[in-house]
């Protein structure tokens, strides 16, 4: 009997220590998990933070009328060798083709290893490669307000990303002590209930 109340008193201990210490950092993790999840709690916090564009990702349409290109080269094979003469201290280049004829060609440009907030999100006409601005808070981080860098950098946050290789290994132990309390607590629960039993027997 001896042994059982001690197995249960570390259980306790472990579940309120653990509990303690890892709460912040749990609650931080599930309210950027939940931002992703929930569009409306995103718009919320966004417009709360003083934000004015819009906070979905958006992909505009061309500015010009759809054009028959008869030349080898198309334009889009183009785009990448002048974005990186203009942007040589860029990490990488991602390009998207356009869904349709009628949408523009989307670039991402990462501007730091391993993080996504302050990468800029261009858009391009895909028939004349002019530059198109978006309504977004995806733009170019240059032009990013306070609101629009608090929305960005959420799943950097999220992932521990944006404390680097050390916020990465904190956020995986937190997520993982965090993911530990439902046994601790349901061990607790399951000794409290059998208790109940036998007093009642």
């Amino acid at each position: 009997m001896e042994k059982t109340t001690l197995w249960k008193r570390k259980n306790f201990d472990l579940h309120t220590v653990i509990g303690f210490y890892i709460c912040s950092l749990a609650l931080i993790i599930a309210f950027t998990g939940s931002l992703m999840s929930y569009n409306w709690l995103m718009y919320i916090t966004y417009k709360s933070t003083g934000g004015e564009k819009s906070v979905f990702f958006n992909i505009p349409e061309n500015k010009s009328a759809l054009q028959t290109n008869t030349s080898a080269i198309l334009p889009i094979d183009r785009l990448i060798p002048l974005l990186k003469k203009e942007n040589p201290e860029a990490d990488s280049f991602e390009l998207h083709y356009p869904e349709s004829d009628t949408t523009s060609i989307y670039v991402e440009v990462g501007n730091s290893k391993g993080l996504h907030y302050d990468a800029d999100f261009r858009f391009f006409d895909q028939n004349t490669l002019q530059e198109i601005e978006t309504p977004s808070i995806y733009g170019k981080y240059k032009n990013a307000k306070f609101a629009d860098k608090l929305i960005r950098m959420n799943y950097d946050i999220h992932i521990g990303a944006i404390g680097g290789i050390i916020g990465k290994i904190i956020a995986f132990i937190s997520s993982l002590l965090t993911a530990s309390l439902s046994v601790t607590g349901t061990l607790l629960w399951y000794g409290r209930h059998y208790k109940k039993k036998q007093d009642t027997n």
